[in-house]
């Protein structure tokens, strides 16, 4: 399978609340650099976030922990975002309504000229490996990224492309919303800002409450 990274949309999940400090950042940072600043709003599990911090090393980047990357979904409506909407994760049920996906390209991420790599499955399991070349992207499981009904192949759907330290607001191309209040309120945030992403609701990114 051959494999053109402008056409791999990445998707990074957060709180709308933590936009403003994501935009007065200019970006996003990694974990290990945000746990040295203000706390954000933590969407994942506590555990496996410090696994990533110190556990589990990225081998193809000079043995960097997963925790010193930011992170990126291959595809929207991730197993994660399931967990977080189903309570898993100690937010409340229903929590998916304030989560956005904000949306580049495989492309951007390595254009960017930082340390990148894919996971061949969720990045925060001890059994996963990591790459950085583009023959590796074309081996993960497409199949079950991209499935929507993904039963027994949760760890293949949450491959990751990870990205160091850093990845500019400017390296943004969309933002998917749950609903019409959130993407208002993104908009406002970004009345502002000289780089506007395109703003837009995307049911279909999210589970059916």
């Amino acid at each position: 399978m051959s494999v053109d990274p402008t056409q791999i949309p990445i998707f990074h999940i957060t709180d709308v609340a933590n936009l403003p400090g994501i935009l007065a950042a200019g970006g996003l940072h990694s974990d290990a650099v945000m746990a040295q600043q203000n706390p954000s709003v933590v969407i994942g599990y506590d555990h496996i976030k410090l696994r990533r911090l110190n556990e589990i090393p990225v081998t193809c980047c000079g043995n960097r922990f997963v925790g010193e990357f930011v992170p990126f979904y291959l595809c929207p409506r991730s197993p994660m975002l399931l967990a977080v909407n189903s309570g898993r994760t100690g937010r409340p049920p229903g929590s998916q309504s304030s989560i956005v996906h904000l949306v580049s390209t495989m492309a951007v991420g390595i254009a960017g000229g930082r340390h990148w790599a894919v996971s061949s499955g969720n990045a925060g399991a001890y059994h996963t490996t990591f790459d950085d070349q583009m023959m590796a992207v074309a081996m993960l499981d497409w199949d079950a990224i991209r499935a929507t009904q993904w039963s027994g192949q949760q760890h293949q759907k949450q491959a990751e492309m990870l990205i160091a330290d850093f990845f500019p607001w400017s390296g943004f191309q969309s933002i998917g919303c749950q609903n019409s209040a959130v993407a208002q309120q993104v908009s406002a945030l970004l009345a502002n800002i000289e780089h506007k992403p395109a703003v837009s609701v995307q049911t279909g990114w999210y589970y059916k409450t």
